[in-house]
C-alpha cells in the first residue's frame, strides 16, 4: 500500500497546512481529505466534531497515512485525545505549535489569537499558553464569518478589508504585539492582516512550526512516506466545487479531486 502524510479538515483551510508541508517536506506525499458536506466545524456541536473527525481520521488510516495532522484548530482543541485513541499512527494538531509559536515572537508578553467560536469556547489556546509560559498574556477573538469569507475564495476587497478591520480592532486595544492566526483558513489573509495591523504586530502562522513538527515525527519514527508518490486530494462535497477553490489559492499543483464517501 503507498503511504502518505494525512491531513484534513473542514474545507479548504487545511490547505494552508499542506503548502507548508510541501515547502518543508517536498519529496513527502500527502493525502488531504477536506470534510466540504459539514463544513464548518467552528460551529458545530463538539459531539459532531468527535464524530466527523475520527470518521475521517480512520479513513485516512485505511488508506495509508503514516501520520496524521488535524489541519483544524477547532477539531485539534476539542477532540484530540478522542482523535488520537481511534487510530495507530502518531496524531498532530494545531494548538501546541501555534502556542509554541508565539511564545517565541512576543516581546511584550501580550498575544492576540484570532479562532472559529469553537475554538474560542475551548480556550485550548489559553490553557496551552498558561502550561507553556504563564507570564504570557492572551486575548481570544472569533471571527467565522471571516472563515466563511475565505471559504467562498473572498480574500481581498474593500468589504473584506473592513470586516477584518473591524475583528482585529481588539489587537492593538490590548496592546498585543503578536497575533496567533488560530484557524487555517486565516494564513489566506495574511497579506491583508498585515495591512490592517503594521509592523508592529507580528502575525503566527501555526503551520510554519507544525511542518516542523511533522518532521521530526517522521524522522524519529522512521515513517517516511513514498517519495515520488502523487499528492491525493479527496472531498466529502462537490470535487468541482473544491477543485475551483484550491487552485485559487494553490494553482496548479492540485490537479484532480476525489470523492471521499464518508
Amino acid at each position: 500500500m503507498q503511504s502518505y502524510i494525512g491531513v484534513f479538515d473542514s474545507g479548504v483551510g487545511g490547505l494552508t497546512v499542506v503548502r507548508e508541508l510541501k515547502n518543508r517536506l517536498p519529496r513527502e506525499a500527502i493525502m488531504y481529505i477536506a470534510d466540504s458536506l459539514f463544513f464548518p466545524y467552528g460551529t458545530k456541536p463538539k459531539e459532531r466534531v468527535i464524530s466527523r473527525a475520527t470518521t475521517i481520521v480512520e479513513f485516512l488510516e485505511s488508506h495509508g497515512a503514516r501520520i496524521v495532522v488535524v489541519a483544524c484548530n477547532t477539531a485539534s482543541s476539542a477532540i484530540f485525545p478522542e482523535i488520537q485513541r481511534c487510530v495507530d499512527v502518531p496524531v498532530l494538531g494545531m494548538i501546541s505549535a501555534g502556542v509554541k509559536s508565539a511564545q517565541l515572537a512576543t516581546r511584550n508578553r501580550r498575544v492576540a489569537v484570532l479562532s472559529t467560536p469553537g475554538t474560542a469556547r475551548s480556550h485550548a489556546y489559553l490553557r496551552a499558553m498558561g502550561l507553556l509560559d504563564p507570564t504570557v498574556e492572551m486575548i481570544e477573538l472569533q471571527s467565522q464569518e471571516l472563515v466563511n469569507l475565505v471559504e467562498a475564495g473572498s480574500i481581498e476587497g474593500q468589504n473584506v478589508t473592513d470586516y477584518a478591520t473591524h475583528v482585529l480592532k481588539p489587537v492593538r486595544e490590548f496592546g498585543a504585539d503578536t497575533l496567533v492566526l488560530g484557524c487555517t483558513h486565516f494564513p489566506f489573509l495574511t497579506s491583508l492582516m498585515e495591512g490592517i495591523l503594521g509592523p508592529a504586530v507580528k502575525i503566527v502562522d501555526p503551520s510554519k512550526e507544525l511542518a516542523y513538527e511533522v518532521g521530526l515525527v517522521l524522522e524519529k519514527c522512521r515513517l517516511t512516506t513514498g517519495a515520488g508518490q502523487q499528492d491525493r486530494f479527496f472531498t466529502t462535497g462537490d470535487p468541482g466545487d473544491f477543485l475551483d477553490k484550491a487552485r485559487l489559492f494553490l494553482g496548479d499543483y492540485v490537479s484532480t479531486v476525489e470523492v471521499a464517501d464518508v
